[in-house]
Parts: structure tokens; C-alpha cells; sequence
């Protein structure tokens, strides 16, 4: 069938977003639908003028006309924070209003599973998620809290997956003795973390422990970041910028350990693809993501907001090449074993079947 779905820009080059991700991965590899991308949100670097707001009214009326004229079905990408909440909220509910046929794919989000909201979150969350349409959560823990909280109805449980073709043709049979080498990807934003990930490599750096640090990404705390991280480590920092196919494998590769700890999260994909090349992620315990790493298993969960337990984990994976080694190859394996896309697609398939 025909597939409205919606997501920011699908360019890597103006918008650097997991969800973008998510939807790029269900386009090109759930050949049995025929989906139509329908843009939301603000690209990266994009200021919010006046040029800004007449995009968000045209956007507006485009999906009022489609309300109107289409019968396709809808996938609706929607993480439960602020922003969306406001831009998207009225769309979810005028899709309602017209008796839509309608997916609600929920990506975490800072308002998903607390419970200090505002009083207007209060109200246009339950609105939101009401109705008999099917809900998507990526573990379920969250399955359980909305449906307590919200009562939903028809909640399924589907982790994010990714496209492993890339990562089927690579080995990492062993790593550097020297230094390890670090890589944060993803937008560059402070709620990422960032601001912890650079206290903690200063710490590092006056321990005398040798490291070198991988920034790919983009976004709106570009610029600062990217000064503080060269004025503190000069040669032994690389910048890389957007990064996508190619590029984002040879990331990888080069890198053996994934730094992630963002003050909220969904079930990050890049998080998924870094694994999936035998990094070791270093990630805070924050969404679905304790679904997926366990702790000094296949990776290392540190508390939000502790630049010392970040440094405390490098030290630890620097000093133990063989826990190193361990942690790495269980990381691929729980990728490879658990997020097949075949299983993935058959899933939400027959989500989409749901009446």
C-alpha cells in the first residue's frame, strides 16, 4: 500500500536527526510498501524568521490538503518532546479528526516516561495518544509505562534496527595498543552529553593517558564544541563533520569505542550502527538504550551528567584490553542476533495491518 510518512529532511547534509535515520532505513529496505516522505521540522543551522514560519504554514496547509484528499495510510514519527509536541500535536489530531488510518511511531523524547510535565503537556499527551490507532514504543518498558500512565491502547514494542550490510563485510580482529580512539556521532548538541564527554577527556589528558577523539556530526552546538574539544587536544582531535555512507563505515572502523551520554534518548541508531562495527558503547541508561547495552557485557553504562564516570570507563577499557576485546565482540553479536532487519520488517508489517 501507499505509506505517508513522516520525518525531518532526509538529507544527511542539511539534517543530521536518528529519526531521519529510521526512515531513510524503512524507505529503502520494506520493499512490499510504497512509502511518500512527507518533511517536518527545522533543518540544521535553519533560524526560526520569518522565512522559517511561512515554511511551517505551507507545511500546515500541505497536510491539511492531504487530510482532505488522500486515503493513504500514515506513519507518524513523533518524539514525545516540547517541540514536537507543539508543531506536531495539531497534525497528529486533525489526522484523527479525519478518521486517518494511523501509525504512531514513538521515538522517546524528554516527556515520554516523566512525570513533570506542564499542565499543556498534561493535556495534549493523552489527546495525542488516545484512540484505537496503533502505537510503536522501542522496549517495553515504555510499552508498559504509556499504557498505565495513558491507557493506550494497541501498543507494540519495535527496537529501532539498521541496515548490517556494511558491517556484515567488516572483522575487527584486534585493537590498537596505544591509544584508543573515541568517537561521539550524532548531532551536536549539549543535551548529548558533549559538555561531560570534554570534562572527562580534560581529566584524561592531565592523567596522561593517550586517547584520540572522533567528532562526526552536526548541529547547533557545533562551533563551540568543536573549539573546546581542539583547543584542549590539538592533533589528537578529528573532526569529520557530516558523515554518511562510506564516511560513517570508515567512523567506525576506525574507532573502538561509541560515547553517548545524552540526558535523554529513544533507541539511538547511531548507537545500534557503532555497535553492530564492534565499538564499545560508553552510554547512559536513559530510554530504551538498557534494552540493548548491559552493563559490562557489551558495553558501560554510566550515570547522566557524571564526567567521571565517563572517565572512569576509558581508563577501564584503556588499562583491559581483553575486557576491551570481550565487551567489543559481545557489542557486534547482540546487534547481529537481535536487530535483524527481516524480523524487524515482518513487525511492523503487520502493525500496518492492524483495522
Amino acid at each position: 500500500m501507499k505509506i505517508i510518512i513522516t520525518s525531518p529532511s532526509l538529507d544527511i547534509n542539511t539534517n543530521v536527526s536518528g529519526i531521519s535515520a529510521v526512515t531513510n532505513f524503512i524507505i529503502k529496505l520494506n520493499t512490499q510498501h510504497t512509502y511518500i516522505h512527507f518533511e517536518i521540522g527545522k533543518k540544521d543551522g535553519e533560524s526560526r524568521g520569518l522565512a522559517w514560519l511561512l515554511g511551517l504554514l505551507v507545511m500546515y496547509w500541505k497536510w491539511f490538503f492531504l487530510m482532505c484528499t488522500s486515503r493513504d495510510f500514515i506513519h507518524f514519527n513523533f518524539p514525545v518532546d516540547k517541540r514536537s509536541i507543539i508543531r506536531d500535536g495539531p497534525m497528529i489530531l486533525l489526522a484523527k479528526l479525519f478518521r486517518k488510518r494511523m501509525l504512531l511511531h514513538l521515538h522517546g523524547g524528554e516527556y515520554l516516561m516523566h512525570d513533570d510535565h506542564p499542565g499543556w503537556v498534561k493535556t495534549m499527551i493523552p489527546a495525542i495518544l488516545s484512540g484505537n490507532n496503533p502505537k510503536i514504543v522501542l522496549s517495553t518498558v515504555e510499552e508498559e509505562y504509556i499504557i498505565k500512565k495513558y491507557n493506550c491502547k494497541n501498543v507494540y514494542t519495535l527496537p529501532n534496527c539498521i541496515d548490517l550490510t556494511e558491517a556484515e563485510k567488516f572483522e575487527r580482529t584486534e585493537h590498537p595498543t596505544d591509544g584508543l580512539v573515541l568517537l561521539f556521532l550524532g548531532r551536536v548538541v549539549t543535551d548529548k552529553g558533549l559538555e561531560y564527554i570534554f570534562q572527562a577527556l580534560k581529566a584524561l589528558k592531565n592523567q596522561g593517558l593517550p586517547f584520540t577523539f572522533v567528532l562526526a556530526g552536526k548541529g547547533p552546538d557545533e562551533e563551540e564544541y568543536k573549539t573546546k574539544f581542539n583547543d584542549l587536544l590539538g592533533k589528537s582531535f578529528d573532526f569529520r563533520g557530516v558523515v554518511g555512507g562510506k564516511s560513517k563505515s570508515n567512523a567506525f572502523k576506525d574507532c573502538d569505542v561509541f560515547l553517548l551520554p545524552s540526558f535523554f534518548e529513544g533507541l539511538p541508531i547511531a548507537l545500534l550502527e557503532a555497535m553492530s562495527f564492534g565499538l564499545v558503547p560508553v552510554t547512559t541508561d536513559v530510554g530504551s538504550i538498557a534494552n540493548v547495552v548491559k552493563h559490562d557485557i557489551n558495553g558501560i553504562l554510566v550515570r547522566t551528567k557524571s564526567s567521571e564516570d565517563i572517565a572512569d570507563a576509558i581508563i577501564k577499557l584503556s588499562s583491559d584490553r581483553g575486557f576491551l576485546h570481550q565487551l567489543s565482540t559481545n557489542a557486534r553479536n547482540t546487534i547481529f542476533e537481535e536487530y535483524s532487519p527481516a524480523r524487524y520488517f515482518d513487525l511492523l508489517n503487520n502493525i500496518y495491518q492492524y483495522e
